[in-house]
């Protein structure tokens, strides 16, 4: 009013419901997928746009003798390559 009492409030709902169980659906998928990346029998690895490592899964690491953590936002190339296939690991990163 004209000084300065609330006289009434306002208020806006909205059903969420929907986008909570979309969003709980899209974390189970992901936590699945990282569930697969972390126990395949394979070395599997991911490297960002610049060549830094952005995954390292456990074959991986029995595979290079490096662990996760070693190698979390290392670059891949001049730190997890030998010198014999640097520039053929590059070539391929590349052209990625």
């Amino acid at each position: 009013d004209a000084y300065g009492k609330t006289t009434g409030v306002i208020g806006v709902g909205q059903d969420i419901t929907e986008l909570r169980n979309i969003t709980a659906e899209q974390q189970h998928i992901a936590d699945d997928l990282q569930r697969l990346i972390e126990t395949a029998n394979a070395p599997i690895f991911g490297v960002s746009v610049d060549g830094r490592v952005t995954e390292w899964n456990r074959k991986a690491a029995k595979l290079s003798g490096f662990e996760k953590h070693e190698t979390m936002g290392r670059p891949l190339v001049d730190k997890f390559i030998t010198d014999e296939y640097k520039s053929k690991v590059q070539v391929v990163l590349s052209r990625a």
